[in-house]
């Protein structure tokens, strides 16, 4: 089971998705009643119910290329964001450096002082550290000079796509509206389930600036720091005891400590992936 606040239920015909959290539910549906009469690859909404949605049942293939994934994303972004007139913001959208490092703070304060298991506690420590470092190393160019925003999915990744008759669909939009480009770039690199290629996505970037006519910003780096630690943070989720009551509780214990192993060595690994821009300033 998906460590999530939906529910997926597979019937015959169709997939139902639940939603316990009502700005989550809002951002998909609102995402699905704006493209539904567009060639988008998206799943087909069937009916939108209170706090409940049904789709067309698909039978995707997991996508590998990351080549493929890009291209498709491009195309992807072009299409939705030829739409002018979107009012919804992605969930927790880059409005300000100041902002953003109060809710790093707030997700860091959480796993401060977090007691675990000895398998844990020497890796857990180290990852502390990492993000200890960045959140209070010292900044002076903070400002958010580049107040672009493009509709994003936020939440994009390999484990949000598949492929169906050689092409690239994308879903769940639970987290999406409009977001800074420098948000999309980090969340794109920084996908909890993909090690992302450092070439392949400065293409992307390259080819992202050209269509939507923005140039990364000399203070890109400050902002990266601080969303690739932030990801970090939302992977160890599951250490929380308040998230493990609410997201876990039809998941045995045995299962839970594999998933809880599992992310603590992916946020290891997350200290040694290189930041995109180490060169700007």
């Amino acid at each position: 089971m998906k460590i999530s606040n939906n529910s997926i239920r597979l019937k015959q015909n169709h997939i139902e998705k639940l939603f316990s959290n009502s700005s989550r539910f809002k951002r998909e549906k609102y995402f699905y009643l704006k493209f539904k009469n567009e060639s988008l690859n998206i799943p087909r909404v069937i009916k939108l119910y209170k706090k409940k949605i049904l789709f067309e049942k698909y039978k995707f293939q997991k996508l590998s290329s990351q080549k493929k994934f890009f291209d498709a994303l491009l195309i992807f972004l072009i299409k939705t964001n030829q739409h002018n007139n979107y009012k919804i913001f992605a969930k927790e959208n880059l409005i300000s450096y100041k902002i953003l490092k109060n809710q790093i703070k707030k997700r860091f304060d959480l796993i401060a002082n977090l007691k675990v298991e000895k398998k844990y506690s020497k890796k857990l420590k180290k990852i502390k550290e990492y993000i200890h470092s960045i959140l209070f190393e010292k900044q002076t160019n903070i400002k958010l000079k580049m107040k672009k925003n493009i509709i994003s999915q936020s939440d994009i990744g390999f484990h949000n796509c598949g492929i169906l008759k050689n092409k690239v669909y994308f879903y769940d939009f639970e987290y999406s509206g409009l977001d800074n480009p420098i948000k999309l770039i980090c969340d794109v690199y920084y996908q909890p389930e993909k090690r992302i290629n450092k070439i392949i996505m400065l293409k992307f970037i390259k080819n992202l600036e050209k269509k939507f006519k923005f140039k990364i910003p000399e203070n890109f780096l400050i902002f990266e720091k601080l969303l690739k630690v932030k990801m970090m943070l939302i992977i160890l989720n599951i250490f929380i005891n308040s998230n493990i009551k609410k997201n876990t509780k039809f998941i045995n214990k045995r299962k839970l400590e594999k998933i809880k192993f599992k992310r603590i060595n992916k946020v290891y690994k997350y200290i040694s992936i290189p930041f995109l821009y180490e060169h700007k300033k």
